[in-house]
């Protein structure tokens, strides 16, 4: 099982194509941040965040990626 505190990882917009593309990248890096050993992890809580520009369209300037141990 994970151990630790959460982490995050996260990927600026401006060098991703899609969304879809934009929460892999997060993902990958936020896995690259925990350290884990190769294996099977239980309950881990996968959060998908963004920040946001608001305007008339918005837009997402960055995907984020929280990933917090199960317990």
């Amino acid at each position: 099982m994970a151990k630790g505190k959460p982490v995050t990882g996260k990927v600026q917009a401006d060098t991703v194509k899609s969304h879809s593309e934009g929460w892999n990248a997060a993902l990958d890096a936020a896995l690259n941040k925990t350290g884990w050993k190769a294996g099977d992890y239980k309950n881990v809580k996968v959060e998908f965040l963004a920040t946001i520009k608001v305007v008339n369209p918005g837009s997402i300037v960055e995907y984020a990626v929280r990933l917090t141990p199960g317990g």
